[in-house]
């Protein structure tokens, strides 16, 4: 996609009560392209492996916020025993499914409470990836798939913060519009640090063997030639980001007192800073945590 077509598109938005901010462009690919792209580039990151968890032999496995249902496809592939759910505000497109996985469309903290699908202590793995746009609870979230898993259970996030940094110094701070979506995401009940702060999220719920792994993600390909798994994620951050944030601001902005010029002001500034630059990076957290045995 090109700039003035990003910057001119009017994307669409989950039909719920969710506070979930990125679109989900239900009448073109867009979106679905863009998160396609964007697992195929941090599958590369992580060298191959979608999950960091050791899991052997599981039965039931659950994919949070499954998007377009690339991960809870490649899980349903790699542990073709199980059985296999992804879940998401929004239906998943129609793509290539293995016999083992199925597709639920709703909130999973509701699901919980009476689909008969998703009993307590019932599953052995739950997966999520990049809630921190949806998410307004994260321990009431964290504890529901403690709820899910089964003794001896695993659960692994992996999230984002939205800190940047440049040669290894927190540079985003001092963004104007970056402090304006931090406000916005505050009072919205979004955690946009979610990333560092899962594993304490774990730990009050319980969870034990909490690990973290952190992998950097650089502003386009300076990174390459030392990390050549940084090549495709770099590329799609560059050239996605900016876009993401530019159409998330007036939605975090709504119900503050910006006016509409300020809000253009901010979003002008977006672009510039999210381009391609050396140095420039932030992290991907990986967290993965455990269910006590009884």
């Amino acid at each position: 996609m090109n700039e003035s077509a990003a910057e001119t598109r009017t994307p669409t938005y989950h039909n719920t009560d969710a506070a979930y901010t990125l679109p989900n462009d239900r009448h073109s690919s867009t979106e679905h392209t863009r998160l396609e792209d964007q697992a195929a580039g941090l599958l590369t990151l992580m060298h191959g492996q979608v999950i960091q968890t050791p899991l052997t032999n599981p039965s039931r496995i659950l994919d949070v916020g499954c998007g377009t249902g690339v991960v809870t496809c490649a899980l349903g592939t790699l542990f073709p025993n199980a059985t296999v759910y992804g879940v998401d505000l929004s239906p998943v497109p129609a793509r290539p499914t293995p016999p083992n996985v199925t597709f639920i469309q709703g909130d999973i903290c509701k699901l919980a409470s009476h689909d008969r699908r998703f009993p307590p202590a019932s599953f052995d793995f739950v997966f999520n990836r990049l809630l921190v746009c949806g998410i307004t609870d994260w321990p009431g979230y964290v504890r529901t798939v403690a709820g899910l898993l089964r003794p001896g259970g695993w659960a692994e996030m992996q999230d984002l913060n939205y800190a940047h940094y440049r040669n290894g110094k927190v540079c985003s701070a001092d963004w104007k519009w970056m402090q304006a979506v931090y406000r916005g995401a505050a009072q919205k009940g979004l955690d946009v640090d979610c990333g560092s702060n899962i594993k304490a999220y774990m730990e009050a719920e319980g969870l034990v063997d909490v690990r973290v792994r952190e992998f950097r993600i650089p502003y386009g390909t300076w990174e390459a030639e030392k990390r050549p798994e940084t090549r495709h994620i770099g590329e799609h951050t560059a050239r996605e980001n900016w876009i993401l944030y530019y159409h998330m601001i007036p939605k975090l902005l709504d119900g503050l007192e910006y006016s509409e010029e300020e809000v253009e002001e901010l979003r002008s500034w977006v672009k510039g800073d999210l381009g391609a630059e050396e140095g420039k990076d932030w992290v991907f957290y990986v967290t993965r945590g455990r269910k006590p045995k009884i």
